[in-house]
């Protein structure tokens, strides 16, 4: 994709980033899906408020949901929020009628474990500490997972809008264990809900004018603008780190987002495509940022079932 296609994309998502993680309705029936999830996301059991983490501004915590025992090990899925890394919280089962929920539903039916993770938002610590934080919740889970019967090396990594942002970078980095949250083991897929992937430096440069929210968003995530700090603003941006050593990228989409645009994603699924990394890129027709309620979330469940199963 030309630079300019590029930048113009990044500074459109950047610019609105405010909703990131929020879900907004789309324009598709807004019928409620007659199999909602019950609470606990019809767990077996589910361990909340355990404790992956101290750092000085307080403990990072995680909610582990558990399918029913197997005689033999369970996979794990790792959710990652959204909320513009400076909101949102992992209570996946919060609204059991949202697509996250319903996803996670599905996974525990199939045999998955599911967790559902703390990270530093950016009001408290800027980039990277919000991927050292998901690498870490990944380690510990990883560390106990004989006591619940998890299978270490069987993990795919799940994250919505800004979780998708921390995901995908952690996708990219897990061959290289020399950046930060860099180098994990077991991880089998990623699964990226509309999250942003390039934070570079040509946002500032093409677009001087950006609207102040998104300025304010830079310096929060980064400490700076990216023109000021082009180094580590790259070293944000997922598809800046990629090498071909990522796992199984599935990438969901809608075509109508008004916060990520469908440009910047199909420039980060051609670049993985072209180092060899498998890719599935869904983009869903009219669809907002979010996926909004309706029957089409069937067919995004089901999409990641499918992809889990075939490669966790």
């Amino acid at each position: 994709m030309p630079v300019t296609r590029r930048v113009l994309a990044v500074c459109f998502a950047l610019a609105a980033l405010v909703a990131a993680g929020c879900s907004r309705e789309s324009d598709a029936d807004e019928a409620l899906p007659v199999d909602v999830a019950v609470r606990d996301l019809g767990a077996a059991s589910v361990l909340r408020d355990q404790v992956y983490a101290q750092r000085d501004t307080g403990a990072l915590k995680l909610d582990l949901f558990l399918p029913k025992q197997h005689d033999t090990p369970m996979p794990l899925v790792v959710y990652v929020h959204g909320g513009g890394w400076d909101a949102g919280t992992r209570a996946l089962d919060a609204d059991i009628a949202a697509p996250e929920a319903l996803a996670a539903q599905r996974l525990l039916e199939h045999g998955y474990a599911v967790a559902t993770v703390d990270y530093r938002l950016t009001g408290v610590a800027q980039s990277p500490a919000q991927v050292i934080d998901v690498a870490d919740a990944v380690r510990w889970l990883q560390q106990q997972a004989g006591q619940w019967q998890l299978d270490a090396n069987r993990i795919g990594l799940w994250g919505a809008s800004a979780g998708g942002h921390l995901v995908a970078q952690l996708g990219a980095v897990a061959g290289d264990p020399t950046k930060p949250g860099g180098g994990l083991s077991g991880i089998r897929a990623v699964v990226d809900w509309f999250g942003p992937t390039d934070m570079s430096a040509e946002a500032q440069v093409a677009h001087p004018q950006m609207q102040e929210y998104a300025r304010r968003v830079i310096q929060q995530l980064l400490g700076c603008m990216p023109v000021d700090c082009p180094a580590k603003a790259d070293a944000a941006s997922p598809i800046k780190n990629i090498s071909g050593d990522e796992p199984p990228f599935l990438i969901q989409q809608g075509t109508a987002d008004s916060l990520v645009p469908m440009d910047q994603t199909l420039d980060f699924a051609a670049s993985l495509r072209r180092l060899g990394v498998p890719v599935e890129l869904h983009p869903y027709e009219g669809l907002d940022h979010g996926f909004g309620r309706g029957p089409h979330n069937a067919m995004i469940v089901d999409t990641v079932t499918a992809f889990v199963e075939t490669h966790v």
